[in-house]
């Protein structure tokens, strides 16, 4: 039970850290450089 708990809690974050920087990507990509 609490490796399976384990496991899911890192996948939630690995997962939650990808859209954050997916998100920060488009926002980069987004705004103009100048």
């Amino acid at each position: 039970m609490f490796v399976l708990l384990g496991i899911l809690g890192l996948l939630a974050l690995v997962g939650v850290v990808a859209t954050i920087r997916a998100v920060a990507r488009d926002g980069y990509r987004r705004t103009p450089t100048r």
